[in-house]
């Protein structure tokens, strides 16, 4: 496959499938793109017909939801990677990553064959379902995207990250509710994985998947005319729900037949706390989209006719005085 007129940066070092096989707990599997990209991956559930693809830099203490995941869905399961050629390029030179991770979802999915899919991502892990909402609405059967969605009123505080300065422990403690068993898994974890998710340039992207759209009034206009069934779903005590407070109720109140649960006491790293009931809220959401309740509020009705509510009125009080409407 190729791309007229896209410019293929190769100042990446590219490392082989292999080398991303850590990112994942489990059967790792490697696929090579048209333009030379080798992705890793892996796929559970492969009795099951409906498909479901996830992203995430790392599927370690995330296996558990994506298990649960594929006992209802076969399950695609991609890594986000940090390095190869890339052709998603800013106008300085460097790389729009959150437009270049979508993109790698593109292309593996146009490799797999897998044409119409449920997506579902977690924080950064969302960044590829909302470039295909953006270029390729037409694959989505609907996106669940938790714990984040694109901010179009900035940032309101910082204390995610800061507390990723003070050490590993210290955010820990912020994200997790059972500390004394998760705080050992995710050190583990991020032993395993490397720091390559701290580097500035992923740092600035993972968090944003505004920087999809040229501009936050295109991404504004995007969440106002979604044609996409959206599933938002936080933790109250989430501080990177806190950190970016007017720009995520904004774009809950302003994307268009979207559904939003609040999980009470729930903090970030919920895979790890109760990687069951991630799982259970995907599966509500993808139920309410086969009963058709998003095209009940996005498809017209007939009500919407100017003056339909008037005339009903008028009518209605017209027959209790006897006279004819």
């Amino acid at each position: 496959m190729s791309y007229p007129g896209r410019i293929i940066n190769f100042a990446m070092i590219y490392k082989s499938p292999d080398m991303e096989a850590n990112k994942i707990k489990g059967k790792a599997q490697g696929l090579t793109l048209d333009n030379g990209v080798e992705l890793t991956y892996c796929e559970l559930g492969q009795d099951h017909q409906e498909i479901l693809v996830t992203t995430a830099f790392y599927f370690h203490t995330f296996m558990p939801v994506v298990e649960e995941l594929a006992k209802r869905f076969h399950v695609y399961a991609l890594i986000m990677r940090f390095d190869g050629p890339t052709d998603e390029i800013n106008a300085d030179g460097t790389t729009n990553w959150a437009r270049q991770w979508g993109k790698d979802l593109y292309d593996f999915c146009v490799k797999m064959g897998l044409k119409r899919f449920i997506h579902f991502g977690k924080c950064h892990g969302t960044i590829p379902g909302w470039y295909l909402v953006k270029e390729h609405p037409e694959m989505l059967d609907c996106f669940a995207s938790f714990y984040l969605l694109p901010h179009v009123k900035g940032q309101t505080s910082n204390t995610w990250f800061d507390g990723l300065n003070q050490g590993i422990e210290h955010m820990m403690g912020m994200a997790m509710r059972k500390q004394k068993t998760g705080i050992p898994k995710k050190i583990a974890e991020v032993r395993s994985i490397g720091d390559a998710a701290n580097k500035p340039e992923f740092q600035k992207y993972a968090p944003s998947p505004e920087l999809i759209w040229d501009s936050l009034e295109d991404c504004d206009k995007a969440l106002k005319n979604m044609t996409v069934p959206v599933g938002y779903c936080f933790g109250t005590q989430d501080p990177v729900f806190q950190d970016y407070y007017e720009s995520n109720i904004y774009g809950i109140m302003n994307t268009r037949g979207s559904r939003t649960i609040f999980l009470e006491g729930e903090k970030h790293l919920m895979e790890l706390d109760n990687p069951e009931r991630v799982a259970a809220e995907v599966f509500d959401f993808v139920d309410q989209c086969h009963k058709g309740y998003y095209k009940e509020i996005t498809e017209p009705t007939g009500d919407e006719e100017p003056g339909f509510l008037l005339k009903t009125m008028m009518k209605a009080a017209a027959k209790l005085k006897g006279v004819k409407a």
